[in-house]
């Protein structure tokens, strides 16, 4: 694996224009040599967690932390995998409180370009930023590397032009002087230079084989490489906000809390992403949850047998949503919704109810929440 990855680097000399400058990675650096220890944080989607490779020690995330231990035998290197699958930065700034800030990162990379990408660019940075600030402000001396995947369908390059999703998230990346790698570009190159197609380096236009993860990580690797032996700067001083109202204040709230009769509280996980879930398929059934904020929405479950639920919040219009799509006919996940992004700040409830009506496929009723997402 070594000498692949040394291979490709050397092959990708002339990508340069890949990095983005920034304040280096000096702390990450003096973490490893002072302390013997670093925690790596990777929060991203399906990417960062992997999906196409052969095997999980194949993509790049497992690459990348591989080349910490081989780079510092002697430091104990301990990685944390918060990627989840087919999400954008919306849902990270909600979980990311959960899945990564309480393993006290030292250094994270940050990846959602991909997933990112059909979001509106004011609502798109709004999370983004929030991400970024939420790490920030939860450790000042933690190193963040902003991360660009792409897809076949990112075709902006042929032109000389960023995608939509990565040149908003580089000019937030940029304000807060954090390096970036574009290993999508780097991707893209390659293709561009007869080195493999999309249907040679990716499973399905998006997510990489184990030859197409070997470009991402070695890209990752030589600006790594880059950037050793820089020295230690102190963390500077969070600057107000980019953009109004960002994510930075958010919670996920565990289901658990909410007592609601004919609800019953499940020791299974949602799809392995949280623990476990609360759960009624009656239709007629009701919950109500108190909350203070400006947006809400769910975390729950999308299976085979998912139903409806109508909802209101503070008594306004009944509102219908589905725990089922196309997707379920085949599979089951944890997915979430936000049902409010611009209520009036303050004290609000909301009411949901699980609907007589069910999706025409769908075999159930069943609504199963794991958690309740409110900023």
């Amino acid at each position: 694996m070594k000498r692949l990855l040394l291979s490709v680097v050397a092959g990708l000399a002339a990508l340069s224009s890949t990095f983005a400058a920034s304040q280096g990675l000096g702390r990450t650096w003096a973490k490893l040599d002072q302390d013997k220890q670093l925690v790596i944080g990777y929060f991203g989607g399906s990417i960062t967690e992997g999906a196409g490779a052969s095997n999980p020690a194949q993509c790049w995330r497992s690459l990348t932390t591989a080349w910490f231990r081989q780079q510092f035998p002697q430091a104990r290197i301990t990685e944390v995998n918060a990627a989840v699958g087919g999400t954008g930065s919306d849902l990270g700034a909600f979980r990311c409180r959960r899945d990564l800030l309480d393993k006290n990162p030292d250094l994270v990379f940050v990846e959602f370009a991909v997933n990112d990408a059909t979001a509106p660019t004011a609502i798109r940075s709004l999370y983004y930023e929030g991400v970024l600030r939420q790490i920030l402000k939860a450790n000042p001396n933690a190193d963040i590397v902003v991360v660009y995947t792409t897809n076949k369908a990112a075709e902006t390059y042929s032109k000389g032009v960023l995608p939509p999703a990565v040149a908003s998230e580089q000019e937030i990346a940029d304000y807060y002087s954090l390096p970036s790698v574009n290993v999508g570009k780097a991707l893209w190159q390659a293709i561009q230079d007869g080195k493999g197609t999309w249907e040679t380096l990716t499973k399905d236009g998006t997510h990489p084989h184990d030859a197409g993860y070997q470009i991402y990580a070695a890209t990752v690797i030589e600006f790594l490489q880059s950037h050793l032996g820089e020295a230690a700067s102190p963390a500077p001083d969070l600057p107000a906000p980019l953009h109004a109202n960002v994510a930075e204040n958010t919670s996920m709230v565990d289901a658990w809390t909410v007592e609601a009769p004919g609800w019953t509280k499940e020791e299974q996980s949602l799809a392995g992403r949280f623990p476990h879930r609360l759960v009624c398929s009656t239709p007629g059934s009701e919950l109500t949850f108190p909350f203070q904020g400006t947006a809400f929405g769910l975390y729950w479950l999308m299976a085979p047998d998912s139903g409806m639920v109508e909802w209101s919040i503070d008594g306004g219009p009944v509102k219908t949503m589905s725990a089922w799509d196309k997707y379920c006919l085949t599979s089951t996940r944890a997915n979430f919704v936000l049902w409010a992004e611009d209520l009036p700040p303050g004290d609000h409830v909301l009411r949901l109810k699980i609907a007589e009506k069910k999706p025409d496929q769908s075999t159930g009723t069943a609504i199963r929440i794991g958690a309740f997402l409110f900023r």
